[in-house]
């Protein structure tokens, strides 16, 4: 089922009251549709936002990938979400290398980072395959305290960047 397609239910899929907790679960429909117009508005404001993950072989739906700015944030993230049981499977590695190359390639972002919670291993995992670095941290007043990871662009200018030499 493509999330493109019209029998595609977002809603039940990433975050009605039966879907696997993630990203801003809700168990109202209030709430889920707020959380449904916040991420498809994200795209009108800012031109980019999150982008479904769906498993090639099933066509289920396994989280969100994409870019993300909300007010408050200090820059644009590459940020992911996966739905439970989807995790190690290489779901979230593959759709952010994607990401990023689209980001870097098609829309020309210099750089992008992820902010993720130090208690989060698997995500530390992630932006170290992904080849990002440390670079401090940022509190957020609702979100709490997170690392940020710098990505930039796999190009010589890139890796200047990375290593201090720009």
């Amino acid at each position: 089922m493509s999330p493109a397609g019209p029998e595609f239910d977002a809603v039940t899929a990433f975050l009605g009251p039966e879907a696997p907790h993630f990203l801003d679960h809700h168990p109202d429909e209030e709430a889920t549709w707020w959380s449904v117009a916040t991420i498809i508005g994200h795209w009108h404001l800012r031109g980019y936002g999150m982008f479904a993950v769906v498993d090639k072989a099933t066509g289920e739906a396994q989280g969100l990938v994409g870019p993300w700015f909300p007010k408050g944030w200090p820059e644009p993230e590459l940020s992911w979400n996966l739905v439970e049981g989807a995790e190690g499977q290489g779901f979230a590695e593959e759709a952010a290398r994607a990401v990023l190359d689209w980001l870097f390639t098609d829309q020309r972002w210099p750089s992008v980072v992820s902010l993720v919670d130090p208690a989060n291993a698997a995500s530390t995992r992630l932006v170290e395959k992904l080849g990002a670095r440390a670079e401090g941290t940022f509190a957020h007043e609702m979100a709490g305290e997170f690392r940020i990871w710098r990505h930039l662009p796999r190009t010589l200018a890139g890796k200047r960047l990375i290593e201090g030499l720009a």
